[in-house]
């Protein structure tokens, strides 16, 4: 009797000490568990070798001492982004702004220049709309128009396996949809499930260069227009630009020959970018900060259009690239011609009218650092917002570039993929 009283005494202190202890063992099994699991998984992606790696798994590498100097740089970019977000209150509310607005106010803008509380509630916005994810190669680029843009979509279509026979004529309205298509837009859970495992990347460009750009390609002829678009930026754009500030152009100048076109002449597209929000901007002249909001992206790679073979370089072997597709920016308009363009362009403006431009373009001009020196040189004097005097346009500006328009971006980039890569980009 006194064995079976020891047995169960034994017996209810072991159920005591078992429902005690039983959520620990549970816990230390878990834990146990998810150990291992992780240890695993990081074994695997060890043992994975360069395709883990190489398809974007993985943050930047240096390759090589050149990838030092360069990441080097490219942080550089990074923290001038960072500090302009920072300057303009994208971290803080909308009641911090204000009240260091009150303590230094800005200095006065002209009519229709944003003013920096009006910036805030813009660069607090985010949109996904720009992105493209290529993601068999571990890349998400942010597509600016008039940056590279052609030259990287036509790369995209290549990793994409598009046989160059299905592409769209370039100067189409169809190419860019195209694009699209081959890429669909991603919601922004999957955007953000591909962010940490690609390289993010947006090409950038002198404010004052992409407007030239523009300006040149969708509006400065009608012919032009009417051949590769149906008309339709005069359509959407020039028609009203002239209907509304032509006539006080002509009662200004009124023999000037820049007043007599059906096209709107470059003052004209100036003036109508100074007084018009930008937000109501077409994407080919939309500031950088509006299409890809840098203070919200953090870009792995901001690359350069001054730098732009360098910084391609870099992106294409991240990703072990560089003997599948070659990205070259074609230099149809560089050098004298380039500086021809700008004073052509620029003369037809007042000192004032270049200083309102860049206050409208102030954000991608700190953020990208950028300055308006080569530009303002070539502006005349003026006692008000408009030019006193506008030289007539002599004919090389109305005849250069005729044969290098016939691409659709200015800076005019083109893809060449070489020889090597014909059997891993067929379908």
């Amino acid at each position: 009797m006194e064995g079976e009283a020891h047995s169960v005494h034994w017996m209810g202190a072991a159920r005591k000490i078992s429902k005690r202890t039983r959520p620990r063992v549970l816990l230390a099994s878990v834990t146990l568990y998810m150990c291992f699991m992780t240890l695993s998984s990081m074994d695997v992606n060890s043992q994975g070798g360069g395709r883990t790696r190489r398809k974007g798994k993985g943050r930047i590498q240096v390759k090589s001492e050149n990838d030092s100097i360069l990441m080097a740089e490219l942080g550089q970019r990074r923290k001038r982004v960072k500090d302009t977000c920072e300057k303009y209150g994208a971290y803080t509310t909308r009641e911090k702004v204000g009240a260091k607005l009150k303590l230094n106010p800005a200095a006065p803008l002209d009519p229709g220049v944003e003013t920096d509380e009006q910036l805030w509630s813009l660069i607090k916005k985010t949109s996904h709309h720009q992105f493209f994810v290529q993601k068999e190669h571990g890349l998400m680029w942010c597509k600016v128009p008039k940056a590279a843009s052609t030259s990287w979509l036509h790369a995209f279509l290549q990793l994409a396996r598009v046989p160059p026979g299905q592409i769209p004529e370039d100067n189409g309205m169809g190419l860019h949809a195209f694009l699209r298509d081959k890429y669909p837009l991603l919601s922004k859970n999957l955007n953000k499930q591909f962010m940490p495992k690609s390289i993010k990347f947006v090409v950038v460009r002198h404010p004052f260069e992409r407007i030239m750009s523009a300006y040149m390609d969708k509006l400065h002829s009608y012919e032009r227009d009417l051949r590769y678009r149906g008309g339709y930026y005069y359509a959407m754009y020039g028609s009203d630009i002239v209907a509304k500030l032509r006539p006080k152009y002509q009662q200004r100048f009124p023999k000037n020959p820049l007043f007599m076109r059906k096209e709107p002449s470059f003052v004209e597209f100036v003036d109508y970018l100074v007084e018009t929000s930008v937000t109501k901007y077409d994407e080919h002249w939309r500031p950088i900060f509006l299409l890809c909001p840098p203070c919200h992206f953090k870009f792995d790679v901001i690359a350069k259009m001054e730098t732009f073979e360098r910084d391609t370089g870099f992106i294409l072997h991240q990703r072990d690239l560089e003997e599948r597709v070659s990205l070259r920016k074609k230099h149809s308009v560089s050098g004298e011609k380039e500086g021809d363009q700008a004073r052509a362009l620029f003369s037809q403006l007042s000192k004032h009218m270049v200083r309102a431009l860049h206050d409208k373009y102030r954000l991608d001009f700190e953020m990208f650092g950028y300055d308006i020196v080569k530009f303002i040189k070539f502006a005349s004097e003026s006692e008000g917002f408009l030019p006193d005097v506008i030289a007539p346009p002599d004919r090389v500006e109305e005849e250069e570039g005729r044969e290098e328009e016939e691409e659709e971006d200015m800076e005019t980039d083109t893809v060449s993929i070489s020889a090597t890569s014909n059997s891993i980009l067929e379908p």
